[in-house]
């Protein structure tokens, strides 16, 4: 499997021993790649750089792919707008949403594709529907803003929002019902990911939190050594993937937080804006939710981030990723539409995914069967370490308790013997005292 990390340029790793592929090199113009997206494919990425000079503001801040069509994209703007494109034509689709009251800064596909939802800079979360239009929109309680979102591949009618302030909530969006909402964060949650029928979240704070979909409350909380910046899970297993802002990538099993498999330094001059891995479209769990829909094209990570991007270059569309290679120049890039003026570019996977598929498999088991070893030696350490020290305990114990028996014998002796010699010295004054004075009258 292969994991896409971004930062200043966009780079692959082979998932899970953590082993380097390649880069994708940004335009020298490129202050930061801020989010990233898997073509349901998994043959693609889509990737919104950001300039260093910024003069548009009714730009695209904001892009993704669908679940189900390779080839749909979609795009917000920073004037409150959604636009799509299709990648094969270059072209731009007539279908338009209406525009929002802010800046895009969250955009993600429903898992079948029937809904979009767009999360604005002032912390409003709104649905459009098939038909283009806005019918239902969502706040976070008790927090005005949104750090991050993310559409349930799993239980289809799920969507996540996490807040500034560290807040998460969880809405049916059937019955635009708020099913969960939790402040387990002390500050800004960085990023949100659904497995199966568990939600997992992480923040500036060092926080991983998993949430039980089936319940709708916290079932694990752990706190790590510094701030995360993204997660994401490696498909079909319990194994994931997480991102620092100090530029680690941390491999780490699910059910076992207390250290990592892996680490790798991605990045040592900058964090790592977000992580993805490509879309398995496999068959899909599905939750308690009685509206649920099973589909095998709902398995996938969509990864679009939060962000803020701003230039005055139309959108290009630029093929031929070649590992530590630069991109295509930008003039082998054909011009798109406009309107998008945000720099956007597509870039080929360098995974062919059933051969890689094999080898991390193989990867994969026989690092699992090394943890468990490694597992089971430090339980069986442990057991005899505890088992030595109760038994040292026990004789501890013993041995004092023989010297205490000890000394009450020794202190029993001494007062039994001083006792006797006293009498002894009493009767013998005693008689000296009675033979001088019968002495002393036979003299009178």
């Amino acid at each position: 499997m292969t994991l896409a990390a971004c930062a200043k340029d966009v780079k692959f790793y082979r998932w899970p021993n953590i082993s380097f592929i390649g880069v994708y090199e940004t335009p020298v113009d490129c202050m930061t790649v801020k989010s990233i997206s898997w073509s349901c494919t998994g043959q693609e990425v889509l990737v919104n750089v950001e300039p260093y000079d910024c003069v548009h503001l009714t730009n695209a801040s904001v892009g993704t792919f669908a679940n189900t069509s390779p080839h749909l994209l979609a795009f917000g703007t920073e004037n409150g707008g959604v636009h799509f494109y299709n990648a094969k034509t270059r072209q731009r689709l007539a279908h338009t949403f209406k525009k929002l009251p802010s800046n895009v800064q969250n955009l993600e596909f429903s898992a079948d594709d029937q809904t979009v939802a767009a999360g604005c800079l002032s912390g409003q979360i709104f649905l459009y529907d098939s038909k283009f239009r806005p019918y239902v929109s969502f706040m976070i309680p008790n927090s005005p803003t949104l750090s991050t979102m993310a559409y349930s591949k799993y239980m289809t009618n799920l969507l996540a929002g996490g807040s500034k302030e560290g807040v998460l909530a969880v809405w049916d969006t059937e019955t635009t019902d708020n099913v969960l909402c939790s402040k387990n964060h002390d500050n800004r949650i960085t990023d949100i990911e659904f497995f199966g029928n568990l939600l997992s979240t992480v923040g500036i704070d060092g926080n991983f939190v998993t949430y039980d979909m089936r319940s709708c409350t916290c079932s694990f909380r752990h706190e790590l050594d510094c701030p995360l910046s993204s997660l994401a899970y490696l498909p079909n297993t319990y194994e994931m993937a997480i991102s620092t802002i100090s530029g680690q990538l941390r491999s780490y099993d699910a059910r076992n937080m207390k250290n990592p498999l892996r680490t790798l330094v991605a990045y040592s001059n900058g964090g790592i804006k977000d992580i993805a891995f490509p879309y398995v479209r496999d068959e899909c769990f599905v939750g308690h939710q009685k509206n649920a829909t099973k589909s095998n094209n709902d398995d996938d990570y969509s990864a679009s981030g939060d962000f803020s991007i701003v230039a005055d270059s139309s959108a290009k569309l630029c093929h031929g990723y070649h590992p530590d290679k630069s991109p295509t120049a930008p003039g082998d890039c054909e011009d798109e539409d406009e309107n998008a003026a945000s720099l956007v570019e597509i870039i080929a996977s360098p995974k062919k995914g059933r051969n890689v598929d094999t080898e991390d498999l193989s990867k994969f088991l026989e690092d699992k069967v090394k943890t468990s070893c490694k597992d089971f030696e430090d339980k069986l350490f442990q057991t005899f370490y505890t088992l030595r020290i109760n038994t040292s305990k026990q004789f501890i114990g013993l041995e004092e308790k023989i010297s205490q028996s000890w000394n009450s014998f020794v202190e029993y002796l001494r007062y039994s013997g001083g006792t006797s010699a006293d009498n002894e010295d009493e009767l013998a004054s005693k008689e000296n005292f009675t033979q001088s004075y019968g002495n002393n009258e036979n003299l009178k």
